[in-house]
């Protein structure tokens, strides 16, 4: 049986190997974060993440989670990004993986590349809504958190979710969470705030163009800007 340490050395030899120093499939911008960065395409990370799935079925959940731990701790940008896309394409690993967990993984991830990654539609709305309280939690303590990769997560966990369910819980807390972070004015919170708002939209339109009208001024002049024209347009 292959441990944790073993499934983690194999990946980071994959990743060193298809790695190439110098190449920018991310934009600093996008990177914000001093992790070591290997110059890997998103491509490739993705190939890797759904080849290991696929040839690890018999890996046991507790074990998955721990070599999540090992790769979100891990000193490079692309250990993070493929602990994510493993968490996505694994339904059974995601079962075994507890709020807890997931913010002490924030705890290692810097910049808009790497919160996305795992914060950005790997967990599906019927997950979240059977752990509800533990998530309603969760994002109400990262949305107040001095860690602004922290509060940009909470954010961005809730984009999936509006996007795809009706279910009132999560459109209400996702207001709650834009009107604690709204006075904010770095733009990793306001494009957050904006792509929240937007995704709202699909099924709460009428909700979103009043909360606009109410709050025009209070709002990062993004957010009511690509907000209102996703309302008219129906695009960004």
């Amino acid at each position: 049986m292959t441990c944790p340490t073993q499934h983690r050395e194999n990946l980071l030899g994959q990743i060193a190997d298809k790695g190439r120093p110098g190449r920018n499939e991310f934009s600093a911008s996008y990177l914000k974060s001093a992790h070591r960065y290997y110059g890997l395409t998103a491509p490739d990370m993705r190939r890797m993440s759904r080849e290991w799935v696929r040839s690890n079925e018999d890996v046991a959940p507790e074990e998955f989670v721990r070599l999540l731990d090992s790769l979100f701790r891990g000193e490079s940008l692309e250990e993070k990004i493929v602990g994510a896309l493993l968490l996505g394409y694994n339904k059974r690993g995601r079962a075994a993986v507890s709020t807890k967990s997931l913010e002490a993984w924030l705890d290692h991830l810097v910049g808009w590349a790497e919160i996305d990654a795992l914060c950005s539609n790997i967990f599906k709305p019927d997950e979240a809504l059977a752990k509800w309280k533990d998530w309603e939690r969760l994002v109400k303590r990262l949305a107040r958190d001095e860690n602004i990769n922290k509060r940009r997560a909470a954010l961005v966990f809730l984009t999936g979710f509006v996007r795809h369910s009706d279910d009132k819980r999560f459109s209400a807390l996702a207001f709650e969470t834009i009107e604690r972070l709204k006075s904010e004015r770095e733009i990793i919170i306001t494009k957050a705030v904006s792509w929240l708002l937007r995704n709202l939209t699909i099924r709460h339109k009428t909700s979103v163009a009043a909360y606009i009208a109410k709050n025009e001024t209070s709002l990062p002049a993004i957010a009511v800007r690509e907000t209102t024209r996703k309302i008219k347009t129906g695009r960004k």
